[in-house]
């Protein structure tokens, strides 16, 4: 806490200027009613400056953003855009693949103007638990194993 010089008044010690009789302790005295006048003009135009440049920060920002988003849309208007179809194909009861199914599913999605993209099998299945009576147990493994193709056409190049 400090004291003004002025008038007395207990002040904080972050204060630059006595709330009661105006001294300032940067100047050490009382301010005429023109140098306050000339102060506050002086921290409006500085505020005013202030704002300006964040306001042309802030255009500049927006700008550059919005030439980002039109690089990018050029760029996807230019990029060719594909579909895609999943078809699945269950496996024979041995587990082999079921050759002629396979055939015609990509003999027909060719003609109607697809092309296989990719391929791969999928074990779907579950085991039980295993239930045991009288010294005989029996477990349980059911899988369903499957081919998994992938098409895609392009839609706009």
């Amino acid at each position: 806490m400090k004291t003004c010089p002025n008038c007395a008044e207990l002040l904080g010690d972050s204060v630059n200027e006595c709330f009661n009789c105006n001294y300032s302790f940067q100047y050490n005295r009382v301010l005429t009613d023109d140098e306050r006048k000339q102060q506050r003009e002086m921290i409006k135009q500085l505020e005013e400056e202030e704002r300006l440049r964040l306001k042309k920060e802030e255009r500049l920002r927006l700008e550059e953003e919005k030439c980002k988003q039109e690089q990018k849309n050029n760029q996807l208007l230019r990029n060719p855009r594909f579909e895609y179809r999943i078809v699945v194909v269950d496996n024979l009861q041995d587990g082999a693949i079921n050759q002629k199914e396979i055939q015609t599913e990509l003999s027909y999605w060719s003609e109607n103007g697809w092309r296989l993209h990719s391929i791969f099998n999928n074990e779907l299945g579950k085991t039980s638990t295993t239930v045991m009576i009288a010294f005989l147990g029996t477990n349980i493994n059911a899988t369903i194993d499957q081919t998994v193709l992938i098409f895609e056409r392009c839609i706009k190049s």
